[in-house]
């Protein structure tokens, strides 16, 4: 018989699991474990935040689907885990979450006398879908598989497991603990009953105007092809949660925009809505004066998770599902129903009203002519260089706003935002796991300047490991969000000016291409030697304040409605 280490058994358990990538930084605590990482497949990413680490998980599995381990050493290291974590648990991320400790006699608990000594469950408990320690080298695969069971049990999200640097070191026989494949333990999540399928149906065909919204768990359910077969079976017009973006391309002859007067009033004129892996939350205004009075509408909500069913609008329906599955078999039950597919007459209706708002708002960006460079050219110039196949992570107030409207229409999993926890910092990190799981592809991150700033040295983590991403930092030395609140309130800014920076001089320390570029002929130039550029590229972008801080005025009033409450009670069209 062979012996091996813990560390080497977790490798393998790692392994098994799928983990390709492991984001952290090696600690004595940890060392067994690294030398079989390699062997078994799988990457060490350093990096310069473990925060980040996160992030960066998170950005591959938006992509890709595929879930990564981030590691934290004892104390400050584990404890740097937590904003990361947090943005996973908000934003349905799985995630597997391993923190080192020390010898078992200074720990659980820790007396005053322990160095970097704190108790880390606990601390990561409220942050985790669930936690445990590992205090017996063989049980490394059950403890392991009990994580990842927890962690696909209905919304996704991310686990923690503590490993005690003895129980790493610890020698064992190799065949003292099996690991099985995933196949062999874990079954597949909540599907919808025949009878929940048969009712949506019949609400569906039976509809006058049936209406289809699209959240993030379409994307992350890979069921995009099966709800555009839904509406094009239907005939009616689809909208998009704002972080849902992708879901749907927003050239697809059934789109119509969901935060303008046309979305308004789709809504509430549809009899059956059909929201497919949203969570209707604030940020999508489900209030009755975009919604339309409830009475008299049926609404269908397809979720993974049952706390999100009927939390902002009432259901007739409720199904919990994965999205995939629920709408294949919606398909499915139309398509054998032969029900009639809808005039066109109210889609093109929504749709000429859509067109018109957008060219309502677009006129005075069209028309703008500086000085200095406005954000929503910018963003045209970046969509018409990188196009609709690259991956685009996005991050920011003013600037996040500017790249939901203006970027071109992208494919699934492929537009990641913060939409959903609104964790600034994200856009880099994210942007370096995106380019790890696709490294054929575009990545690029359109951030604000004062997200930048929180994980700008994961630069230096994209050049150290040799990652094509383009990031383009919209630079103007202001959090410029949070000027017009204080503006009305006060007649003053307080705390919003950043001052300048030259981002495009850090990202050149950090070993990376760059470029400065302060008028709007030469961003074209300077994108496309970035994209060119074997290696990472950062362009500090000197945006016209102004013009960033001239959101249109029916987009920010909505904005702000999240926070402060819906400012006309009244339903669309009473």
């Amino acid at each position: 018989m062979t012996d091996i280490t813990g560390g080497e058994l977790l490798a393998r358990a790692l392994a098994a699991e799928g983990i390709e990538f492991l984001f952290g930084l090696p600690s004595p605590e940890i060392d067994p474990l690294l030398p079989h990482l390699e062997p078994n497949g799988i990457r060490l990413v350093p990096i310069r935040h473990e925060s980040a680490g996160v992030h960066m998980a998170e950005g591959l599995y938006k992509t890709t689907g595929k879930v990564a381990a981030v590691l934290g050493n004892p104390g400050p290291g584990s404890a740097n885990l937590i904003p990361g974590v947090v943005t996973a648990l908000h934003e349905g991320v799985p995630v597997l979450v391993l923190t080192s400790q020390h010898r078992l006699g200074i720990v659980y608990p820790s007396p005053p006398s322990t160095f970097q000594g704190q108790d880390q469950l606990d601390l990561f408990r409220p942050a985790v879908k669930w936690n445990a320690p590992i205090f017996q080298r063989e049980r490394i695969p059950e403890v392991l598989r009990h994580a990842f069971r927890e962690m696909w049990n209905g919304r996704p999200g991310p686990v923690h497991v503590e490993l005690p640097a003895p129980i790493v070191y610890e020698l064992g026989e190799e065949d003292a603990s099996p690991v099985p494949p995933p196949a062999g333990y874990r079954g597949r999540g909540p599907q919808a009953s025949q009878a929940q399928i048969a009712e949506a149906v019949a609400l569906l065909a039976g509809a006058e105007r049936p209406l289809v919204l699209a959240g993030t768990g379409v994307d992350r359910g890979r069921a995009n092809d099966a709800l555009l077969d839904v509406v094009e079976q239907l005939g009616c017009p689809v909208l998009t949660s704002m972080a849902g973006r992708a879901t749907v391309p927003n050239d697809h002859p059934s789109y119509v925009f969901g935060f303008g007067p046309a979305g308004d009033l789709a809504r509430s004129e549809a009899d059956v809505m059909l929201v497919v892996g949203s969570r209707m939350g604030n940020l999508d205004v489900p209030f009755d004066c975009y919604w339309g009075d409830p009475q008299g509408k049926q609404l269908i909500q397809i979720d993974i998770d049952p706390r999100n069913i009927g939390v902002t609008r009432p259901v007739e329906l409720g199904i919990l599902s994965d999205a995939r599955s629920a709408m294949e078999a919606i398909a499915e039950g139309l398509r054998a129903l032969g029900g009639r597919r809808r005039d066109g007459s109210d889609l093109e209706r929504y749709r000429a009203l859509d067109l018109e708002f957008r060219a309502e708002i677009a006129a005075p960006i069209m028309e703008w002519q500086g000085p200095g460079i406005h954000p929503a050219h910018a963003i045209g110039a970046i969509g018409a260089v990188f196009g609709p196949d690259a991956v685009y992570t996005v991050d920011g107030g003013n600037t996040a706003l500017w790249a939901a409207s203006v970027l071109p229409p992208t494919r699934p999993n492929s537009y990641h935002s913060i939409l959903e926890l609104g964790m600034l910092g994200t856009g880099i990190p994210q942007a370096v796991g995106a380019k790890l799981g696709a490294p054929e592809r575009d990545v690029v991150c359109i951030t604000g300047d004062g997200a930048a700033g929180f994980n700008i040295m994961e630069m230096q983590t994209a050049a150290r490991e040799q990652l094509a991403i383009t990031t383009i930092v919209f630079a103007e030395g202001s959090w410029t969000m949070e000027e017009p609140n204080e503006l009305d309130l006060f007649g003053t800014t307080f705390g919003t000016a950043q001052g300048d920076i030259r981002w495009d001089l850090v990202a050149q320390g950090l070993g990376c291409h760059a470029e400065y570029v302060d008028r709007i002929e030469e961003l074209e130039p300077a994108l496309r030697r970035a994209q060119q550029y074997e290696g990472p590229s950062l362009v500090c972008l000197r945006t016209d304040h102004d013009a960033n801080l001239a959101v249109p005025e029916a987009m920010m009033k909505r904005f702000f409605e999240v926070y402060f409450g819906p400012a006309v009670e009244q339903p669309v069209g009473a």
